[in-house]
């Protein structure tokens, strides 16, 4: 089956660290059998202005790269989802997309002509999922688009303007996919007439290699809690220092290693030196993804604390690494585990209940012991980019044979 998938956040050459879960996602479906080609619309910003603003990967994006043997293209179209545009993108997302799609459309168009896909697929319905509906209205092809942020659907709720634009970019899908029951059901209660459905992501079984790569000399004899994400202020970085700090005292071989970026940085360095236990919060900067992979192996407990977290390829990751997580109520990961049982929740965006978990694990080594293989047992089983794949495949297939009125 020839898959055309669309994503704005997807790798790219100069910047290798963003969209690496989609990276993998489409690499599994290559590996299904599936030929996959994968276009990449990125912000058309000139370098001088992208200098200015001091960010824009996408000015120095080259045109082309090969990623795992996945041709992939990048098309610059005059959306800009960054930058002081984006709250008018958020909010008006039809007027502005409209605009870019006129000057944009024959390029896509000509990618997809020369492809020839059986199926579209996107992530995101409002850039990449946009993109690819107009395509595959175009080529008479099935399309489903998947969805990875709450917000991104809840809103439209209290937004006729967002409201309007998932209603024309999802007319004609063949499923709308969520990766998290309570996506999937805020999709069904806003947009009733729409097919919505929950696949869950997955995450990469860990490299052998990395497992045979003992601790650095810095993190031996020490209990380490690792987090790792990008830094915004929904995912709770800061509280996570001050949680750890409340209970660090009790726990004097444990430390705090955090992976990150972003925009929220700042706020993160400060938390970190205002904690008591300060030299005890160790901040590792931007990561790559087996650096990562390498970490979630080296630590003791993963913790990520962020609220609305749709369904964290993280805690997939740590799970495969056999360690037991510490995750926020609220999160599509609950619809997978169990408090108590891979992992402890915590009360969305309390402190407290952050530290109690923490401390509840850091001073029990049978418990993560008991956690950590029972979260690891659950991701190898069901929670691999390969049954994520393989989910999506047959739904693929269904769609195709369905347009055709025969079988594969």
């Amino acid at each position: 089956m020839r898959i055309l998938f669309f994503g704005a956040h997807f790798p790219r050459p100069n910047n290798p660290t963003i969209g690496t879960w989609a990276l993998s996602q489409v690499s599994a479906l290559r590996e299904a059998g599936h030929d996959v080609k994968v276009v990449s619309p990125v912000p058309a910003i000139p370098l001088f202005i992208a200098k200015i603003l001091g960010r824009g990967t996408s000015a120095v994006c080259p045109a082309q790269h090969i990623w795992k043997g996945i041709k992939t293209d990048y098309v610059r179209w005059p959306a800009y989802p960054v930058g002081p545009l984006e709250k008018w993108l958020q909010r008006y997302p039809g007027l502005f997309l409209k605009f870019a799609w006129a000057l944009s459309a024959y390029k896509f168009l000509r990618i997809a002509r020369e492809f020839a896909p059986d199926v579209v697929f996107a992530h995101h319905g409002l850039l990449g999922g946009f993109i690819a509906s107009k395509v595959a209205r175009k080529l008479s092809v099935p399309f489903f688009i998947a969805e990875h942020n709450f917000n991104d659907i809840e809103s439209c709720a209290n937004s006729p303007p967002r409201r309007r634009h998932y209603l024309q970019t999802t007319r004609g899908i063949s499923n709308w996919i969520a990766v998290a029951d309570r996506m999937r059901d805020a999709m069904l209660r806003i947009f009733p007439d729409v097919p919505a459905i929950t696949i869950h992501n997955g995450a990469e079984l860990i490299p052998q290699q990395l497992k045979a790569v003992p601790r650095p000399t810095a993190f031996s004899n020490h209990l380490i809690v690792l987090c790792v994400t990008f830094f915004y202020k929904r995912k709770n970085v800061p509280l996570l220092v001050e949680s750890f700090d409340r209970i660090a005292e009790r726990h004097p071989d444990a430390r705090l290693v955090i992976g990150g970026s972003g925009d929220d940085r700042q706020a993160v360095a400060e938390a970190a030196q205002k904690a008591k236990h300060s030299s005890r919060v160790i901040l590792l900067g931007a990561l790559g993804h087996h650096e990562v992979l390498q970490h979630m192996l080296w630590c003791d407990v993963f913790a990520l604390i962020g609220i609305n977290e749709p369904f964290g390829v993280v805690f997939s990751e740590a799970m495969m690494a056999g360690k037991p997580i510490i995750y926020s109520a609220d999160g599509g990961i609950t619809d997978a585990v169990s408090d108590g049982v891979q992992g402890l929740s915590v009360l969305p965006g309390d402190g407290p209940s952050a530290a109690g978990a923490m401390d509840k694990l850091l001073g029990d080594v049978r418990l993560r012991e008991r956690m950590g293989s029972a979260a690891a047992e659950l991701a190898q089983s069901q929670l691999t980019w390969a049954a994520n794949a393989k989910n999506i495949a047959a739904r693929f297939e269904a769609a195709v044979r369905r347009r055709h009125g025969s079988t594969l």
